[in-house]
């Protein structure tokens, strides 16, 4: 599964990070940025971007051949499908709409129309958590996972960065993760809402040991482009480039990503696990022992001693 990922660039960062080589020119450009609509909430920087928040979105300029200069185009969008038929308030549709798994969506009929209506998009981050559940203590550990960076750039430094961007080189910072996605417009008489969710798999070795579902990470710029060309590359065939992905880096974070409140860099930084264990166990004991007490205190209340 996805729930939880991480995205620190600006806006105007993002779309110099989703530059491409546009054969007809010769040189790298970046895809417009269109907002407007998702009643009133717009993409804010985030480091633990959860489901409702808004984040940008790459989408074929297809369907908005009048508003964009360019073959593909940003729009910011809420996590998490509306589904077409709700009605009333778009927050309370009662549905799972996060993630779709890539085995049931040609047989979803939430999941289908949208796909097979050139609905697909990508949700660009810079990585996403993941928790892994211990058999013995049911501790989760969260996981930040990311795209393999050049040598000298770390993901939890921003300092080693480098963003730039150029006509002749394209971007040159980290390097952000591509995952296939579908998105749905959702309008009632009031508010016009982009929402989307995104694709997941069954996971390979790579991933297997810390959760047994991942996103559909696309790795080149092949499968990019015929996620996104919903003009010349069908339904079928797109879903043929989604493949899982291998050349993935990760490390352990602090548990205060286990709340979506929490959105400060401190999110992904690298944690030393025996350090973290030792605090888990503390207060894990802490717990125990105040429990204890206090139902200790509990039963002589009831029997009604004098303390």
């Amino acid at each position: 599964m996805c729930g939880r990922t991480g995205l620190s660039l600006h806006r105007d960062q993002v779309c110099c990070a989703c530059s491409f080589l546009e054969k007809k020119l010769n040189r790298f450009i970046k895809p417009d940025y269109l907002n407007e609509y998702n009643n009133g909430k717009e993409y804010t920087p985030s480091y633990n971007i959860a489901p409702t928040d808004v984040t940008p979105i790459l989408i074929s300029a297809s369907k908005f051949k009048n508003a964009a200069q360019t073959s593909r185009i940003i729009k910011p969008m809420m996590w998490g499908i509306i589904p077409p038929w709700h009605k009333g308030d778009y927050k309370k549709h009662n549905l799972s709409t996060n993630n779709c798994r890539i085995e049931n969506i040609k047989s979803s009929s939430l999941y289908n129309p949208i796909f097979r209506g050139g609905g697909r998009c990508i949700i660009v981050v810079e990585g996403f958590y993941e928790w892994q559940t211990s058999e013995k203590t049911k501790n989760k550990q969260p996981y930040y996972i990311y795209m393999k960076q050049h040598p000298n750039l770390k993901v939890t430094d921003q300092t080693t960065w480098s963003n730039n961007f150029n006509e002749n080189e394209g971007w040159t910072g980290i390097k952000l993760m591509y995952i296939a996605g579908l998105y749905h417009v959702w309008r009632d008489e009031n508010v016009v809402i982009y929402s989307y969710s995104v694709i997941t798999m069954e996971s390979n070795e790579t991933l297997r040991w810390l959760h047994h579902r991942m996103p559909a990470i696309l790795n080149n710029e092949d499968q990019i482009n015929a996620w996104l060309d919903i003009d010349n590359v069908n339904a079928d065939m797109a879903l043929e480039y989604l493949k899982s992905m291998n050349i993935l880096e990760w490390h352990p974070v602090s548990n205060m990503v286990n709340n979506s409140k929490n959105k400060s860099a401190d999110c992904n930084k690298i944690i030393n696990r025996e350090k973290a264990k030792s605090s888990q166990k503390t207060l894990t004991s802490w717990f125990s022992t105040n429990k204890r007490k206090l139902s200790e205190f509990e039963e002589k209340k009831s029997k009604k001693v004098k303390f």
